[in-house]
């Protein structure tokens, strides 16, 4: 096993020009969300289908169960500060999640798979923050957006094969949906294997775990930081699942096989310009990006309330898939400039709590709203919630008195 390293200015082994941490990560990404965007990408046909449920059913899943993996979220980092260990965190949290997939072949209603999919994300959050204080200190000075920007796009090439591969399934199979959690599970056991070739960061230890919840601990982050977690929870609001938008290809008449389709179109433009984002995140600065890409979720929330075609929906998928490769990454690089580098895995628990629950709204009310009114009344909601967000983000960045263009 490779010996613990501690944060440290001396060079890392390098993979392609990455340090060894950030590339075995990456690969982990890869494996792990070709396993999981493979059944999330299924999931719209699943429901329907099988379970016979609808948008309500599909967002109060995902909402609950990003909801419940932010206790986890806010910990994991803030324990991994205490510590001072990341790696354990990593390797139970991806594995929690590997192990539950094949008892999706066992679920005939929407209870059993909201509870597998609370499990799943409770691995997510326990691994989450840690993974990125490694990203983050492995990197080098002036290099950290591309470092989250290579993972973002590791990320989004595993999301482009996951949908394709369940296409494949769906389209030679239809009703196969067992072959795609079995596969799954076998892509996730080799996503779990990658990380025995990552590196630990060894830090000192502090009670930031502890303390966590607490009003002091809260306020000895910098104010600026604080409206920019207040920022990130408004916008998560506002950004609805794409497991309850790719429900808009039913509504215009599309077959069910073709919904894995419209997930990869996504994650194919996620792909092509995540890495790009990052790097120009060190060049303009993050907020600029950030800001850039939740305009385009608003443009893309507008062209799905009037896409009637498969041409227009591809199309708004695509403007999806740019907003996401323009805040996921940026959003993490950012966070790592605000705070001191002992208290970024509290910072990275906090931001994926702000993410989770902001998350969890998104699904539960957006997925209510879709059903209950129209696909319409929700996508004004979101876009609503999102140019609040982005006003509040923009205070933050008065409030920190620094230039980040």
């Amino acid at each position: 096993m490779p010996e613990l390293k501690t944060q440290t200015n001396e060079p890392r082994p390098k993979i392609l020009g990455l340090d060894r941490n950030i590339f075995m990560l990456g690969l982990t990404s890869f494996f792990n969300d070709f396993s999981n965007e493979m059944i999330l990408s299924a999931f719209p046909a699943f429901f329907t289908s099988v379970l016979k449920a609808g948008a309500a059913s599909l967002g109060l899943v995902e909402g609950i169960a990003d909801g419940a993996s932010n206790l986890l979220k806010i910990y994991s980092g803030g324990l991994s500060d205490r510590i001072g260990k990341r790696r354990i965190f990593i390797f139970i949290g991806y594995g929690l999640s590997v192990i539950i997939r094949p008892f999706y072949m066992m679920a005939g209603t929407v209870a059993p798979v909201l509870g597998l999919r609370v499990v799943d994300r409770i691995g997510k959050g326990l691994r989450e923050a840690p993974r990125d204080v490694i990203i983050s200190a492995s990197a080098t000075e002036g290099e950290i957006g591309r470092s989250f920007g290579y993972h973002r796009a590791m990320d989004a090439a595993g999301a482009i094969l996951g949908p394709l591969g369940a296409y494949i399934i769906l389209a030679n199979w239809p009703g196969g949906f067992d072959n795609i959690f079995m596969t799954a599970f076998i892509l996730g056991l080799i996503s779990v294997a990658t990380i025995f070739f990552v590196s630990d960061i060894s830090t000192a230890r502090t009670a930031s775990g502890a303390r966590l919840l607490s009003r002091p601990s809260f306020l000895s982050l910098p104010l600026s930081f604080r409206v920019y977690l207040s920022a990130i929870f408004l916008l998560s609001v506002g950004s609805l699942p794409v497991a309850v938008l790719l429900l808009k290809t039913t509504s215009i008449g599309l077959l069910i096989a073709s919904i894995p389709l419209f997930y990869m179109i996504y994650s194919l433009s996620y792909a092509a310009f995540s890495y790009f984002a990052g790097k120009l995140s060190d060049t303009l600065g993050t907020v600029k990006v950030i800001v850039f890409g939740y305009v385009i979720l608003i443009v893309s929330y507008a062209l799905l309330g009037i896409a009637e075609s498969a041409v227009s929906l591809a199309l708004a998928f695509v403007m999806l898939g740019i907003f996401s490769a323009s805040t996921d990454a940026t959003q993490r690089a950012f966070t790592g400039r605000m705070v001191r580098f002992e208290e970024r895995g509290t910072a990275y628990g906090l931001l994926t709590a702000a993410l989770g629950f902001g998350g969890m709204l998104a699904g539960i009310t957006g997925g209510y709203i879709w059903q209950a009114y129209s696909p319409a009344a929700a996508l004004i909601a979101g876009a609503v919630m999102v140019a609040l967000g982005v006003l509040v983000l923009i205070l933050s960045l008065a409030m920190a008195k620094q230039r980040v263009y």
